[in-house]
């Protein structure tokens, strides 16, 4: 467990970038949770064939809570950590339990930024550190699927860690292992504002502290350039 969060300064997927989120933004995001002891298949297109299983609990030990991202009947499309960030589809059913969020948070790395959405309405925008040239932090629509805590990872998380669903498809020259993205915190502050690292959002520790307290699980993450 500690070797995938060692990666979690990194992500993407390769769903393309999208300035803002294509949902009303008064309207709730419908989020679905495998229910307790039972798994879901995730198909490649809604009836293809099945690329992931996924069960009630992530890697991390929280309960799995998948953000839709776009609709065809009764099947939904997600963002799967499994897959890398790629998007998939399952067919909602007894398996799942329907959820909703007014939660958003968005991301934009020319700016440095971090903003805070609930019911539509802007609560913080946060500075944040941004991937350095040679690991670029990926864009688009994700999804937060755990909220840990940091020191448990390495002092280098800061307080607190918002795992997301995807994974960095540039990671700097040399790096081996998995490459999970994530907002985290971190014990080197100055840096934040800056390109410096290698994928993940860094932010302050009472902005971390914060988002850890309210931004739930599910939550949907843009990324825009």
């Amino acid at each position: 467990m500690l070797a995938v969060l060692l990666a979690a300064c990194l992500g993407a997927s390769e769903a393309p970038a999208l300035a803002r989120p294509a949902i009303d933004p008064d309207a709730p995001t419908l989020l679905l949770r495998v229910r307790l002891h039972q798994h879901v298949r995730l198909h490649k297109r809604p009836g293809a064939r099945v690329v992931a299983v996924l069960g009630d609990r992530t890697e991390f030990g929280s309960r799995t809570t998948l953000t839709v991202l776009a609709r065809r009947g009764s099947w939904a499309q997600v963002s799967a950590a499994v897959l890398g960030g790629r998007r998939a589809w399952l067919r909602i059913d007894r398996h799942v339990a329907r959820r909703a969020t007014r939660w958003e948070l968005r991301a934009d790395i020319s700016e440095r930024s971090l903003t805070v959405i609930h019911d539509g309405r802007v609560l913080h925008t946060y500075r944040v550190a941004v991937g350095a040239g040679i690991s670029p932090t990926p864009t688009g629509r994700f999804q937060v699927t755990d909220k840990l805590r940091g020191p448990k990872y390495g002092a280098s998380y800061g307080c607190c860690i918002l795992a997301l669903s995807t994974d960095q498809p540039h990671p700097p020259p040399g790096w081996t292992g998995m490459a999970r993205m994530a907002v985290h915190g971190t014990n080197v502050e100055r840096t934040v504002g800056d390109a410096v690292s290698a994928g993940c959002l860094h932010a302050h520790a009472a902005a971390m502290r914060w988002m850890m307290r309210h931004v739930p699980a599910g939550a949907p993450v843009t990324i825009a350039a």
